[in-house]
């Protein structure tokens, strides 16, 4: 419901980072690669590359095992389903037994049971315990203060800002930006002999902190807080084959979240994961093959809780799988080029409890050849919204239907229609209703001046080839129901967008759940209506054709935050200036929102305009495009007063398209100058290509500022032949990069490059 803040929980991300400045410590390589076929989900080869050692480190003495108690509850850490908990396990269970190792200059805590070593590589909210891996310093940590019998702290090298804890009592070992002193983050090291009995303390030498010291991190996280938390498939209990990773275009490994997924290909190969919270919903995301001939084929999956059957999952891949390479989404398999593989499937269950076992597993009626899992998003949603005073309900008031496919669009227009004239809102109850026919416009349900009012994102649903609105004047609003749309391929004349048109003064759009559109909301009609104060909030786009939020002509002072984008096909989240169509784009701002897996283009981008502002975000897994892209291109109104990008993470991010490779963070003056640039306070992690780059034959004036980029895969800062101008470098750090930290082309009569303090490793 609209309202003047979140209606989510205010929660840990599980998917993010905290807001750490400077990755100055380590860096984390990718893991194995593998080519794959999309038509044959096996793995083919593996290729373990290692990381040069970074930190020295010190063992406990003689290796001997020992156990992990906290200093305020007592209690020990052991191993259980791939997490790290904590309890009260006998002192003989081998699964509470850890060995602090040290060997090769890692220190690495390391379950005696399975071997495994505990690790946050992919950020859940809890301590995972993976397979050793020697790149990985997401597995490694810093023991600092265990002198004698005191408490030690447990930092990990990967995000030096996070140390061990379990300041949230959820169960499981938590890791974040709790203080060092705090007790939940204070541990008792214990010394034990082969049979468990206890040894006279082990007393563990502190490591060193690394130079430079780490940036202090401002309260806050970077990223959505979302009320879900997100499983990897890859890192759950299975039989099937963990494919990847790869990074390669037209695989489904590089299109998965961490670039490795599962692939469940015979009768009873399953996936099985361990709720850390109580849930009563379920997202996959999956591939099944497509038809021989396009459009997609329709299959079930079962689900499992606690080992009893709950029911079957409804995928359909007729959403998926398009055809032409990295430019293209054809329908036609004999084309060739096949990409964009995964989909998503929702669905209320019932109550799955914590620590319940949820399998995904391929049943002997489950028909598709094979089945590839990346992840599941497990929520407890909560109970579907009232109705308010002073609505028009779209069926007692105005005659649509629920869940019967005939068409409810008509009814829906004359609601909107009704509620502007008598000053009302529009309420659609629980239940799904189906737009078939494009009415008065083909953008969609005309409306303004009108607040159009959810049962919630999970009951409230518009479907079908017309679910869409045309926003015609000011105070559009919508909050609390779901678009699930109709397009199978992009065709850029089509408007077969959730939202379109400008939003005038006064809009917003509030917890929407938008999947299976060509765009979520393209803000801008050419110069009329033009957007000023639109905030889009809590919400969540998936699975589209083109871009997630445009704002364009002219389009400002306007807000995109805390807001989940996954499966984008093109820009998630741009602010796009077009000279000839419209003013200045001034002041947009992107805060707080989290991207994974642009299919196409970018996780954000700035073409042009004046003052506009990308922060604390989280972009993780881009496959052709940088994670950000400041250009000046398509046309657009120079760049002006200044453009801030602060404060934002950019994992794995940078890929191929148009025959050239795209580093993470990119700056293009393809069309003209670009002034009054600044990034700070970034955070670049093993990004496919370089680091920076910056290219284009315009003139550049721009200063970069605490900047950690860990394990490019080329250059950590590239800058190209023709650059002009001049960019200040300061606290800029490259760690084990591919090829030369640094790459510059430019010529020296033209491009001034002044390194500032602080600078480390080029």
């Amino acid at each position: 419901m609209i309202a003047p803040s979140s209606r989510y929980r205010r929660k840990q991300l599980t998917l993010g980072l905290l807001v750490g400045l400077a990755l100055t410590v380590a860096a984390c390589a990718d893991r194995p690669t593998a080519s794959v076929d999309p038509s044959d989900p096996g793995v083919v080869a593996t290729t373990l590359v290692a990381t040069p050692p970074t930190t020295t480190l010190t063992a406990v003495p003689g290796g001997s095992y020992v156990r992990l108690r906290n200093k305020t509850s007592g209690t020990y850490l052991y191993e259980a389903e791939g997490q790290v908990k904590y309890g009260s396990p006998a002192a003989t269970d081998t699964q509470s037994h850890w060995i602090i190792d040290a060997a090769e200059r890692r220190q690495r805590i390391i379950n005696r049971a399975t071997g495994h070593a505990m690790a946050i590589d992919n950020q859940h909210a809890y301590v995972q315990s993976i397979a050793l891996e020697d790149s990985l310093t997401s597995s490694q940590w810093t023991i600092e203060g265990a002198v004698g019998d005191g408490p030690a702290t447990i930092r990990n090298v990967w995000h030096n800002w996070e140390v061990l804890h379990i300041d949230g009592r959820q169960g499981y070992a938590e890791h974040g930006s709790v203080a060092a002193t705090s007790d939940s983050a204070q541990w008792l090291i214990e010394a034990i002999g082969a049979d468990g009995a206890a040894l006279p303390t082990a007393s563990v030498t502190p490591v060193p902190t690394l130079e430079p010291p780490p940036t202090p991190i401002p309260a806050g996280m970077r990223g959505a807080t979302v009320p879900w938390i997100e499983y990897e498939a890859e890192y759950a209990a299975t039989n099937g084959t963990i494919i990847g990773p790869d990074r390669t275009f037209g695989t489904i490994p590089a299109e998965s979240s961490g670039r490795r997924s599962v692939a469940l290909k015979a009768t009873g190969g399953y996936v099985e994961f361990t709720s850390a919270q109580a849930a009563n919903s379920l997202v996959v995301r999956f591939v099944i093959p497509d038809a021989p001939k396009g459009g997609g084929i329709s299959a079930t999956l079962s689900l499992y809780v606690d080992g009893e059957f709950r029911q079957k999952l409804a995928l359909t891949s007729k959403y998926a799988w398009v055809y032409g390479g990295e430019t293209a989404s054809a329908n036609n398999p004999s084309v060739g080029g096949a990409h964009k593989f995964f989909d998503e499937a929702r669905a209320l269950v019932d109550p799955i409890p914590s620590g319940a076992t949820v399998r995904l597993q391929k049943d002997r009626d489950d028909s598709a050849e094979y089945y590839v899992v990346d992840l599941i998003d497990l929520e407890q949603v909560g109970p579907q919204l009232s109705q308010p005073a002073n609505v028009l309900s779209i069926t007692a008031d105005c005659g649509a239907t629920a869940d019967d496919g005939s068409d409810d669009g008509p009814a829906i227009q004359r609601c909107i229609d009704r509620a502007r004239e008598h000053d009302k809102w529009v309420w659609i109850p629980a239940g799904s209703f189906d737009l078939l026919s494009e009415g008065r416009s083909p953008l969609g349900l005309e409306i303004a001046d009108v607040t159009v009012q959810g049962a919630g994102m999970w009951y409230a649903t518009l479907r079908g080839p017309w679910a869409r609105f045309h926003c015609t004047g000011s105070n559009c609003r919508f909050a609390d129901f779901a678009i699930l749309g109709a397009s199978v391929t992009r065709t850029d004349s089509s408007p077969e967008n959730a939202f379109n048109g400008g939003g005038g003064s006064g809009s917003r759009l509030e917890n929407i759940w938008v999947e299976h559109t060509k765009v979520g909301w393209w803000v801008g009609e050419g110069k009329q209506n033009v957007t000023s104060g639109l905030i889009v909030t809590s919400s969540r786009f998936r699975n589209l054709f083109a871009d997630g939020i445009n704002l364009c002509n002219g389009t400002s002072d306007s807000v995109v935050e805390n807001s989940h984008f996954r499966g984008t096909g093109d820009d998630a989240l741009a602010s796009w200036s077009p000279a000839a169509e419209g003013p200045v784009n001034t002041n947009n701002v992107f805060r707080f929102n989290t991207v994974q897996l642009p299919w196409r283009a970018n996780c954000f981008a700035i073409y042009g305009g004046a003052g506009n502002t990308i922060e604390d975000n989280l972009c993780y897994d881009v496959i052709t495009y940088p994670g950000i892209l400041i250009a000046q291109e398509f046309n657009s109104h120079p760049f002006a007063g200044v453009t801030t990008v602060q404060r934002n993470s950019l994992i794995r991010a940078g890929g191929p398209m148009w025959n050239q490779q795209h580093g993470a963070l990119k700056i293009d003056t393809a069309q003209g100058p670009i002034s009054g640039l600044v990034v700070r306070d970034i955070t670049i992690d093993r990004p496919t290509y370089a680091g920076i780059q910056i290219q284009g034959p315009g003139q550049l004036a721009a200063m970069f500022e605490r900047i950690a980029i860990a394990n490019p895969g080329t250059n950590g800062v590239r800058i190209g032949p023709t650059v002009q101008g001049e960019a200040t470098f300061s606290g800029v750090t490259v760690i084990n990069p591919g090829s030369d930290s640094l790459l510059d082309q430019a010529r020296p009569d033209l491009f001034t490059l002044t390194r500032g303090a602080g600078n480390g490793g080029w």
